[in-house]
C-alpha cells in the first residue's frame, strides 16, 4: 500500500500541555505560543463548496494558523468517505468527517486496508456539531417508514460522500428490508427535485437543518420526510426531532429522528504536542467564526465532545484527547517488567509462559509473569504501571463506558479504558461466556434473571466484565438483580445447592471446576448423589448477545451434568496488550506476531489454546475493530488484508 506521507502518528500528544498544568499552574490546554517559524502548507478536506462543511473550515484554518504553524488550503470534496481517504493518503492534514464512519460495514471504501488504518490512527479531536440524517419522499410514493423503502427508487448520495455512508448503514446494517430498493448514487442537492417531480420516490440527505436545498422548496411541494429510526439501541446516533416548523412543505414533527455528529479529525502530519492550544482557541473563538464562517460555529462546546467521547468511545478518539477533555493530566509511568496474567490455575497463565519466551526472542524484553485478578485488574494494573504487557478479554471496554454512564464529567474509569484502546497487538483466542443456573430456579436464558440471586464473580476478574457486559446488552439493570462477587469456584456449591441462582464464568471450556463438580456432602441436596455428577441440579442457559459477537456450540461432551447442546453460545475474544509507556522497537511489533503465530499445541507449549490462534482470524477482526489495535498492529494486520 504506497502512501503519500509516511504515516506514524506522534503519540503522547498532550504531554508537554498537561505538564504546564502541573509545574507552571496554568489552565489545561494552555501553552506557550509556538516560536515564530515559517507557516508549513497543508490541505483541510472538507466537501463541496456549497456545504456547510466548506464554510466551516475557515474557522479551523484561522485557529491552525495561529497555533500549528499550519497555512491550510480548503479543499473541496464529495464528503466524510472521500475525507478519510486523503487522511489515509496524506492527502489531507485535517478533515471532517461524520461520526458513523467508525461503524465497520461492507460499504465501499470501508471493506479496504485503507478505511481499516483510518479508524487506526484514531485521529478524532473534537465534535462540532449534529447532522439530522433527512429521508425526503414523495407524497405519492406510499413510502411512511424506512421498511416501505423496499422495493422502492431511493438516492443514496454520491458513493464517497457521508450521506452514501449513512443510508447504506441504515438500509443494510440496522434494517432487513424486504426487498432491496433500486439504489442511485446522486448528489442529494440534485436529487431533490427528482423526488419532487416524482421520477424518484426517496432520497437521503445528512446535513445540519434546516438544509437550504430544502428549505427553499414551495409550501406545496408534493414531499414529506419520514423519519430515519434504527430499531436497535445504538451509541453512535443520537435521537434529534425536525419539527413540521422547519420547512414551509412540512406538516408533521419527525420524531425519533437519528442525527449523526460531524467530527474534526487530524492525520499524522499535525504536530499533536501544540493540539491542546489549537482546541483551546477554537473554543475561544467560536462565535466569532460563528459571525465570519459558518452559524454552526455557534454550536461548539466541549460538553458535545465530552457526551460523544462517553457514548461512542470507539469514534476515533484516543487517551491524548480523552485527557485533555477531562482535564486530567496523562501519567507516563514507566512500566515494571511484569506479564500480567491471572490467577495461577486458569489458561491465561499458560499463554503468558508460552509467550515470556517469545517477547523476549523477538522485542528483546525480559519480563516475568505477574498473577493478577484478570482482565480488568490488568488494564487498571498496565494504566498504574505495574504491567509491561497483559491479556485482557475484549469486553473490558465495555465495561468502563458502562461504569463511566452514571457520572457527568469523563470518569477516571473511562480514561483507564481508553488506556487500552490502541495498544492492542493481536487478538489470541475466544473465551467461552457460560450461564450456570440452578435447574429449579427457572432460569432458561438470560432474561431471566431479573429478581435473581446471580454471582457476577470477583470485581476485577474478567468474569465480572464479562457478567456486567452481559446485563447490558439483556437490558437488565444491576439493580433489578441481586449481585454477588465471589469467586466462580466459591459460587458453584452456592448454586448447586440453591442459595444463588446463577453464576456467570467466563473461560475456555471445558472448565475444569465445572467439569469437576459434585455434589456436596456436608449439607442435603435432594436427588443429588455424591460422585453421580449427572445428579447435579446445574445447567448451562442461552445468552442473548448482539449478532456481532462471536459464537459457538457449548456441547453436551463439554460437561457431564450438561443434557443439551447450547448453539450460539458467545464468546470474549482474548488480546495480548502492551504499555504504550514500555521502551521497545516499533519496527520488530510485527517479528512479535509472526513468531506467536508460529505457536503450535504441544510438546513445547502450555496453552491449549495456539491452534485457534491463526492470521486469518486475526484479520477478520481487524476488519470488525480496527480502532482497537496498536498502530504498527495495524499496519500489519491491513498489509495482510490485501
Amino acid at each position: 500500500m504506497t502512501m503519500k506521507k509516511p504515516f506514524t502518528p506522534l503519540r503522547l500528544s498532550l504531554i508537554p500541555v498537561l505538564t504546564g498544568t502541573l509545574i507552571l499552574g496554568l489552565p489545561i490546554g494552555s501553552a506557550a505560543a509556538p516560536p515564530a517559524a515559517p507557516l508549513k502548507p497543508g490541505k483541510i478536506c472538507t466537501g463541496p463548496t456549497s456545504g456547510t462543511y466548506y464554510q466551516y473550515a475557515g474557522g479551523i484554518i484561522e485557529a491552525a494558523k495561529e497555533t500549528l504553524g499550519l497555512k491550510l488550503k480548503n479543499l473541496s470534496t464529495v464528503g466524510s468517505l472521500e475525507n478519510a481517504k486523503g487522511i489515509v493518503s496524506g492527502e489531507c492534514d485535517i478533515a471532517i468527517v461524520q461520526s458513523d464512519i467508525y461503524i465497520q460495514s461492507a460499504a465501499d471504501f470501508q471493506t479496504t486496508p485503507e478505511s481499516k488504518l483510518f479508524s487506526a490512527n484514531k485521529g478524532s479531536v473534537a465534535a462540532l456539531y449534529p447532522e439530522l440524517v433527512h429521508i425526503l419522499v414523495n407524497r405519492d410514493s406510499g413510502i411512511s417508514s424506512v421498511a416501505d423503502l423496499a422495493g422502492k427508487k431511493v438516492n443514496l448520495g454520491e458513493k464517497d460522500s457521508g450521506t452514501f455512508l449513512t443510508a447504506y448503514k441504515l438500509l443494510n446494517v440496522y434494517h432487513q428490508l424486504a426487498s432491496a430498493p433500486e439504489y442511485v448514487y446522486e448528489a442529494p442537492a440534485t436529487a431533490v427535485a427528482k423526488v419532487v417531480a416524482g421520477s424518484l420516490d426517496a432520497t437521503f440527505y445528512v446535513a445540519g437543518a434546516p438544509i437550504s436545498t430544502l428549505a427553499n422548496l414551495p409550501a406545496d411541494a408534493n414531499v414529506t420526510l419520514i423519519p430515519a429510526t434504527i430499531p436497535v439501541f445504538n451509541h453512535d446516533y443520537t435521537v434529534s426531532d425536525i419539527p413540521a416548523t422547519t420547512y414551509p412543505w412540512l406538516h408533521r414533527d419527525i420524531t425519533n429522528n437519528i442525527a449523526v455528529w460531524s467530527l474534526l479529525t487530524i492525520g499524522p502530519s499535525v504536530e499533536r504536542t501544540q493540539l491542546g492550544a489549537f482546541l483551546d482557541k477554537l473554543y475561544a473563538k467560536k462565535d466569532s467564526y460563528a459571525d465570519k464562517y459558518h452559524a454552526k460555529w455557534a454550536r461548539l462546546d466541549k460538553a458535545g465532545t465530552v457526551a460523544n467521547i462517553k457514548a461512542a468511545s470507539m469514534n476515533g478518539w484516543n487517551i491524548e484527547v480523552a485527557h485533555y477533555f477531562a482535564a486530567v493530566p496523562k501519567p507516563v509511568v514507566k512500566p515494571q517488567p511484569y506479564f500480567c496474567s491471572a490467577g495461577p490455575l486458569g489458561t491465561y497463565t499458560k499463554v503468558v509462559k508460552d509467550l515470556i519466551p517469545v517477547v523476549k526472542s523477538t522485542l528483546g524484553i525480559s519480563l516475568t509473569e505477574k498473577h493478577t485478578a484478570g482482565s480488568l485488574d490488568n488494564v487498571m494494573k498496565s494504566y498504574n504501571g505495574e504491567c509491561a504487557m497483559y491479556l485482557l478479554q475484549r469486553d473490558v471496554g465495555g465495561y468502563f463506558v458502562t461504569v463511566d454512564q452514571t457520572q457527568p464529567t469523563i470518569s477516571e474509569e473511562l480514561l483507564r479504558g481508553y488506556f487500552w484502546y490502541g495498544e492492542n497487538i493481536m487478538p489470541l483466542y475466544p473465551e467461552d461466556i457460560h450461564l450456570l443456573v440452578n435447574t429449579n430456579s427457572g432460569i432458561e436464558n438470560s432474561l431471566d434473571l431479573v429478581g435473581k440471586k446471580v454471582n457476577m464473580g470477583e470485581k476485577l476478574s474478567g468474569s465480572f466484565v464479562t457478567a456486567i457486559t452481559m446485563l447490558l446488552v439483556n437490558n437488565i439493570k444491576i439493580e433489578e438483580i441481586t449481585p454477588s462477587y465471589d469467586s466462580p469456584v466459591a459460587a458453584l456449591p452456592k448454586v448447586i445447592s440453591g442459595e444463588y441462582d446463577a453464576l456467570f464464568v467466563t473461560s475456555k471450556a471445558p472448565v475444569s471446576y465445572l467439569v469437576a463438580a459434585d455434589c456436596p456432602t456436608d449439607i442435603n441436596v435432594p436427588g443429588c448423589i455424591a460422585g453421580d455428577p449427572t445428579t447435579l441440579p446445574i445447567k448451562l442457559v442461552s445468552i442473548r448477545v448482539p449478532n456481532f459477537f462471536p459464537k459457538t456450540t457449548l456441547s453436551v461432551d463439554h460437561y457431564p451434568w450438561q443434557r443439551i447442546e447450547l448453539p450460539n453460545s458467545p464468546q470474549i475474544i482474548t488480546f495480548l496488550g502492551i504499555s504504550p509507556h514500555l521502551s521497545r522497537d516499533n519496527n520488530r511489533i510485527a517479528d512479535l506476531i509472526n513468531a506467536v503465530y508460529d505457536l503450535k499445541v504441544g510438546k513445547t507449549t502450555l496453552s491449549p489454546t495456539w491452534d485457534e490462534t491463526n492470521v486469518e482470524h486475526g484479520v477478520d477482526f481487524f476488519k470488525l475493530e480496527p480502532v482497537l489495535f496498536h498502530w504498527d498492529a495495524a499496519q500489519y494486520f491491513a498489509d495482510k488484508m490485501k
